[in-house]
């Protein structure tokens, strides 16, 4: 499966008020349990977070998966979240490429408007 996101893209992140928006399919930024140091792939070495999607939601756990089964270090290998291991969920990505609109035009991402 082909990554959701891509190096460059930004991510606009609701950090307050998103449990109720903590859903099966949903995608959160989350730390990775403790013990776990995650030193390559698709983390942010400096502040550990990951992007993950909410595959399953156990009682009182948060059970993420990547989008690259086989590169992806995720609850398959650490097992469930703790709840406050979850910073945030996904509201909206920015792409960080220009792309092509219908018709062919080039538009800019948003943000990137000179």
């Amino acid at each position: 499966m082909t990554p959701t996101y891509r190096d460059g893209d930004q991510l606009l992140v609701l950090r307050r008020g998103f449990r109720r928006r903590l859903r099966v399919g949903a995608v959160v930024v989350c730390l990775p349990p403790p013990g776990i140091r995650i030193t390559s792939g698709d983390v942010d070495a400096a502040t550990q977070l990951m992007v993950k999607r909410v595959a399953a939601l156990p009682e009182g756990q948060v059970y993420v998966l990547g989008d690259a089964p086989r590169h992806s270090l995720d609850s398959r290998a650490f097992g469930a979240l703790a709840p406050e291991l979850v910073r945030g969920v996904v509201v909206r990505r920015l792409r960080a490429a220009v792309e092509s609109a219908p018709g062919g035009h080039d538009v800019a991402p948003r943000g990137e408007l000179g």
